[in-house]
């Protein structure tokens, strides 16, 4: 079938079948990979295009029904320069990961075309079909807003990369280069990729949650159309198993299946249609086993045999500070309450997908999406029996992570498709095989019990945890343990004991996920808070400052607190506004109530109790005067990379222009730590600040050589070195020349102040490894558990409807310590998100099993929220330096998303007198609640 369909501005008659997508034909077709397939089934907007002026999503339209349309794609939308409304999206920080941003502009300009003048309203009805899950939207609804006043001349807007270097770009909104490229949808995501005489793959997953494998049939499947090879574990050459702390999760399943997602098989295609058709040839004879599904049938004693060998529990821990009992003899008021979490999808908008070769020196080289890639490089050389210099991991750009692509998920199975076939060999994941195999953030049950005197000091807390690990190790433990150290949260308990443990069950994968078990202690520990306040009949944050962590005070794990920590100073910032903003909620309207609660949170940067976090850069002059920085980091869209070229630029004076910031390929870049734990910013920056330093010396000093003058009478300015009246004098392209062939560079490598196990008299430490002997050495060096923290109070007004009791999220009053803000514009749009997702966190996501089998397989069933969901949301900075980050600088990343569940459920209970205790607070749950405790009236 011929379409006849015009793109662009060009007419395609192509024959192609009738029922080929649209999205599909654009894409793999010709190669206009700008529209994206977040999801497939028409949920997402990734895929948007206008077509006969009305915004269409692509995946749902079929190339039969399109005969003579006209069909705009993201790259013709930039023709002759960026579009007002890319423009737009550039200059407010509207674009992240940026993986959605192509979808959010097409459907914006199939607005804009129609009215240029659109109400905010209008707007939010137009893009809610399309998801984001890293802006939060408030950026979009500003980007479109600008670009509507563009479009009606009362504004130039055009993105522009300043040209200077030195101090003053720190603390500067700089624009990120790449941005340019989302906005246009010329970057490349690892799906974008196309190689000659590529193969295509697809995986067998497994349907039941526990079972016995007994055979698995491939030969009928081997004579399907296409299909070149199909490999289960006996065809895994190394060891065959994987995992960031223990390799347990087999790459192919041999013997058992242990969670409804396990790969049984990997079918290698010409196409991705053929591998998927033989799919369905592939017999399994498996004996159906009983499934442990649930924690609370392990506690009870009910449950069927473990998951692994003869014991459910994956980990235990426990820690006792101070006498206890003695402690809550003295409270004369006991809180104590049972809390529950439920497992969550991390929800990125781009689904797992790849790229593996072969290069020209025999090494397998894979192009994926990963937070990890040296890490992911170890795993897979390991599984493929080869040594890591024969493993290349290139990260690509990241479509959205949030600590779910520090797991595995397709990486070893891209390598093992090349190695055996030869071939580039690619796979990318549905969004259905996305949910089923990826990681989700772990569901805790925890009871919690806190004392306090009448006068509002706290004296005991006790907690016990337990965790849902899911069928495999993961993190599970160090999320675990990390959640029972910040247990307290940001508060100081004289007398403390927790205990935590992880259960294996064959429920999904829990992983690490945006806090790493900080939320869910922090959503208990401030509801305990409140209502202590309220059984004193003290303000909420009253009973916070007499009680909050600040310089001098130890923490649950016996550190003593630096100048830099700084929960009092957002608790103090936070307390005018709070007072303020109880005073113009207004009273409530019949069966409207309206209410202001608070959430305290602090969180870790970087790895602690004893794990070493390091960066690395290595800067190098270019032939072009340009400066290549080669830096241990992903950037996920968080800004990692603008970072790195202005602390650079501010350190050498070179113009920002100039940087070319490499990052995620293991055969470029220093080795460094997991892109998580907020770390980027201090372990690359510092690495980056140290490099600079170095590079700008050895440029320096060959400029004196070459123009015969002291190094002490030279500085460096934009492209060129100048003399003391700052008058150029020699150019960095003459000074590649100068090097005659000689490699212009300067490396540093930075490891942050060590860190400890816990130190807690009568107990033993939760990181038992590194025993007494790190104890003692801690007296030599100062004692810390981690080696930054940063704090964030956020205050949030809510609606409640006591008729339908849907919460609506009015105002969200953010206050950040974030050390110096060296990109003010990346911070606050950070923290953006992170709030939206703490919206979606407290009311709505939820990722539903039956029987340990997924029920969620959606995007829009995972109850993330979208553009309707809209508080206003004011982000006040709190800029307390910290004297180990790059220019005083901390990473900001993960901690809003921490504050925002508690202050959210405190909301509700200041509007409505209903205690919320498990997440998320749906309207039948305020309900029951209400209706509860008018019954008690």
């Amino acid at each position: 079938m011929a379409p006849h369909v015009t793109i662009n501005g060009q007419l395609f008659t192509e024959s192609v079948p009738e029922d080929m997508t649209l999205l599909k034909f654009l894409r793999d077709r010709l190669h206009l990979t700008g529209t994206k397939c977040g999801c497939g089934v028409g949920e997402c907007g990734a895929c948007t295009v206008i077509v006969d002026g009305k915004a269409m999503r692509s995946c749902r339209l079929r190339m039969g029904r399109l005969k003579g349309a006209v069909v705009e794609t993201i790259e013709g939308v930039s023709k002759e320069g960026l579009h007002p409304l890319q423009s737009a999206f550039v200059l407010t920080g509207a674009i992240q990961c940026g993986f959605c941003t192509p979808g959010m502009i097409m459907a914006a300009k199939a607005l804009l075309d129609r009215h240029p003048s659109p109400g905010r309203e209008e707007v939010i009805d137009s893009l809610s079909a399309n998801l984001c899950r890293c802006t939060g939207y408030v950026s979009i609804l500003e980007a479109v807003k600008e670009a509507s006043r563009i479009l009606r001349g009362e504004k130039k807007g055009a993105p522009e990369i300043p040209r200077v270097g030195g101090p003053k770009v720190i603390g500067s909104s700089v624009l990120d280069p790449s941005d340019i490229q989302k906005a246009t949808g010329a970057l490349k995501f690892a799906g974008d990729l196309y190689f000659e005489g590529m193969l295509h793959g697809a995986a067998l997953l497994s349907s039941v949650p526990h079972a016995e494998i007994r055979k698995i049939d491939i030969s009928r499947a081997e004579k399907c159309r296409g299909v070149q090879r199909i490999l289960t574990a006996k065809d895994v050459p190394g060891w065959n198993g994987f995992g960031a702390k223990n390799a347990d999760q087999p790459v192919l399943a041999h013997d058992r299946v242990r969670f409804a997602g396990e790969v049984l098989a990997l079918v290698i295609a010409d196409t991705e249609e053929a591998a998927r058709e033989a799919l369905g040839a592939i017999e399994v004879d498996c004996i159906n086993l009983p499934t442990v599904s649930s924690v609370q049938d392990i506690l009870s004693g009910s449950a069927p045999p473990p998951v692994h060998g003869d014991n459910h529990v994956l980990s235990h821990a426990r820690f006792e500070k101070g006498n206890v009992e003695e402690a809550f003899s003295r409270a004369d008021v006991v809180v104590e309450e049972d809390y529950e979490t439920p497992f969550v999808e991390h929800a990125y908008m781009e689904p797992e997908a790849g790229v593996a070769y072969l290069n020209p020196q025999g090494a397998v080289e894979i192009c994926c999406s990963t937070q990890a890639p040296f890490l992911m490089r170890d795993q897979i050389a390991r599984c493929l029996g080869l040594p890591q210099q024969k493993v290349v991991v290139r990260g690509m750009p990241v479509g959205g992570a949030f600590g779910g692509k520090m797991d595995i998920t397709i990486q070893v199975l891209l390598a093992l498709g090349a190695l055996v076939t030869g071939r580039p060999f690619k796979m990318t994941l549905t969004r259905d095989e996305s949910i089923r195999m990826s990681t989700k953030r772990h569901p805790f049950m925890m009871r919690f019990k806190t004392g306090a005197t009448r006068d509002g000091k706290l004296v005991a807390l006790e907690a016990k945890i337990v965790s849902d690990a899911g069928a495999y190790q993961g993190f599970s433990k160090e999320i675990l343990e990390q959640g029972m150290v910040f247990s307290g949260g940001p508060y100081f308990w004289p007398a403390s004991r927790v205990e935590g443990t992880a259960f294996y069950t064959n429920n999904v994968l829990g992983g690490a996920f945006r806090g790493f078990g900080m939320n869910q202690v922090h959503f208990a520990v401030e509801s305990q808070i409140d209502t202590l306040a309220q059984k004193l009949s003290m303000e909420p944050m009253a009973l916070r400052l007499m009680n909050v962590l600040e310089e001098g005070k130890e923490t649950f794990g016996g550190e003593r607190l630096g100048p830099s920590f700084a929960a009092k100073e957002v608790l103090l910032e936070a307390e005018k506004r709070f007072k303020e903003l109880r005073g113009v909620r207004g009273p409530s309207q019949g069966h409207k109530k309206f209410g202001v609660g608070v959430g305290l949170a602090f969180k870790n940067i970087g790895g602690g109790r004893g794990f070493a976090n390091r960066g690395g850069a290595v800067l190098r002059l270019l032939e072009s005067g340009t400066v290549e920085l080669r830096a241990s980091v992903c950037d996920m869209g968080q800004g990692a990379a603008s970072v790195l070229a202005q602390i650079a630029a501010a350190e050498t004076g070179i113009g920002i222009d100039r940087f070319r910031v490499v990052f995620g390929d293991t055969s470029l870049v220093p080795e460094g730590a997991v892109a998580s734990a907020q770390r980027q910013t201090m372990t690359a920056g510092n690495a980056a600040l140290g490099a600079s330093r170095a590079f700008k010396r050895t440029l320096l000093e060959m400029a004196g050589r070459k123009q015969g003058v002291s190094v002490s009478d030279l500085d460096l300015a934009g492209g060129h070195v100048v003399n003391r009246n700052r008058e150029p004098i020699v150019s960095l392209e003459d000074l590649y020349t100068f090097a005659a062939g000689k490699t212009v560079e300067a490396a540093y490598e930075w490891a942050a102040p060590r860190t400890y196990p816990l130190r807690v008299e009568g107990s033993r430490p939760i990181a038992a490894g590194t025993g007494q002997a790190g104890h003692q050495e801690a007296e030599r060096e100062e004692y810390r558990n981690y080696f930054a923290y940063n704090s964030a109070c956020q205050v949030a007004l809510v609606e409640v409807d006591t008729l339908s009791f849907a919460v609506e999220v009015k105002k969200i009053l953010a206050f950040h310590d974030v050390g110096k803000a060296i990109n003010p514009q990346k911070v606050k749009r950070q923290l953006e998100g992170g709030i939206m997702m703490g919206i979606g966190y407290a009311l709505s996501e939820k990722f539903l099993l039956k029987d340990s089998v997924p029920q969620t397989r959606t995007l829009r069933g995972c109850g993330i929220p979208d553009i309707r969901v809209r508080p206003e949301i004011e982000i006040i900075l709190v800029e307390k330096p910290d004297p180990v980050g790059p220019f005083s600088a901390k990473g900001a990343s993960e901690i809003a998303l921490v504050p925002t569940v508690p202050a959210i459920l405190n909301a509700i209970h200041d509007a409505t007198g209903v205690r919320i205790t498990s997440l998320p607070a749906k309207p039948e749950r305020i309900r029951s609640g209400f209706e509860k405790a008018a019954r008690k009236r």
